[in-house]
């Protein structure tokens, strides 16, 4: 099977004629799990390692393209040698107090944000998610899983829409042959599909009913909270009939963010166009004089509960660019100084001292 089949074609050939790579050493990783790999060549599905010594500074992720080579000995595992320069890369902030971020999956075309409505719906998660994804230059889609068990699917939907933001919204059920069928559709051979979202959404199944057959791992939910149990515990790529590539990924508990940028005005584009009529440029949204965006909130014209989102998750980003940047810290402290400072000259505090 070529790389054609695996993803590749002339922008990738392009990239490799530039660097004078040679078409027999281009691999993808198809498969990750811990510290091995597992990389399509075109002689094949072969495991792969990183040798201590290959002077690698971006650590293979599946989805990659690289540069790689056989052992020495017929059954030793391919070395990778280099790895391109990424399309797209859907990643999140580093779990913990720790620095830096954890990227996910590597030159994605889409990201299918699957949402189980075995359980109510979580439009905030919804955003933090599309946040992520948009930011990762890939293309989101929010696909609704387990419909056949959704209480009210009129309101879900809208409830949705609002989250969306002009994403495409796809519905799908086990017990809805013609649910697949649509879905099945949208996609390209070809093309690189990331599952994203939580672990008993439905993943692994989605896969599976798309593929006609059984071939990623899958486990029941826990009755209680109808949560997974993380059956799929390393990242893949499976290639399903009619020449799609579905990744399918481990379930996520938490989704932290990264330095986003795009990604917010993305997923919030309706608080980004408001705020063009804030009075003052640098408007945080938070008591500020002739805020559009509080008079929409007063107005019913902006949920509530969604420009709560946007603040949080513009919080957590700015927390992040802190932690990475010495500069942004020492500006951050060099503000809050200043505004101590000024507190105590404040008629409401004066007298306190």
């Amino acid at each position: 099977m070529s790389l054609e089949n695996w993803g590749w074609d002339e922008r990738w050939a392009e990239r490799a004629a530039e660097g004078g790579i040679d078409s027999s050493s281009v691999a993808r990783v198809v498969g990750q799990d811990r510290s091995s790999w597992s990389v399509q060549t075109d002689s094949g599905s072969e495991r792969a390692r990183l040798p201590s010594k290959s002077g690698v500074n971006v650590s293979p992720v599946v989805g990659d393209w690289v540069v790689a080579e056989p052992g020495p000995m017929p059954s030793d595992p391919w070395s990778i040698r280099s790895v391109f320069p990424r399309r797209t890369a859907l990643s999140r902030g580093a779990a913990g107090t720790g620095v830096g971020e954890q990227i996910l999956a590597a030159n994605v075309d889409k990201v299918w944000i699957v949402h189980g409505l075995d359980m109510p719906l979580n439009p905030r998660r919804l955003e933090r998610y599309l946040a992520v994804v948009w930011d990762s230059g890939a293309n989101p889609e929010i696909i609704l899983s387990k419909t056949d068990l959704a209480e009210d699917m009129a309101a879900t939907k809208s409830q949705v829409q609002l989250a969306a933001m002009g994403a495409p919204i796809r519905w799908v059920s086990s017990e809805d042959p013609e649910s697949i069928k649509n879905l099945r559709a949208t996609l390209t051979s070809g093309s690189t599909v990331s599952l994203l979202g939580p672990s008993g959404v439905g993943k692994s199944t989605l896969v599976n009913l798309l593929a006609g057959e059984a071939i990623a791992e899958t486990g029941a939910v826990r009755d209680g909270d109808r949560k997974g149990r993380h059956t799929t515990v390393r990242r893949e790529i499976f290639r399903i009939p009619g020449g799609a590539l579905l990744l399918d990924t481990p379930g996520i508990r938490e989704l932290r963010v990264g330095v986003l940028d795009d990604g917010l005005k993305e997923a919030f584009a309706d608080v980004e166009s408001i705020a063009e009529s804030c009075r003052f440029r640098d408007c945080r949204h938070e008591s500020e004089p002739g805020c559009a965006v509080l008079d929409a909130v007063d107005q019913g014209n902006l949920d509530p509960g969604r420009l709560a989102s946007f603040r949080k998750l513009q919080a957590e980003a700015a927390h992040e660019v802190r932690k990475a940047d010495p500069i942004a810290r020492a500006a951050a402290v060099s503000d809050w100084k200043t505004a101590m400072k000024t507190m105590k000259h404040h008629p409401k505090y004066k007298d306190r001292r």
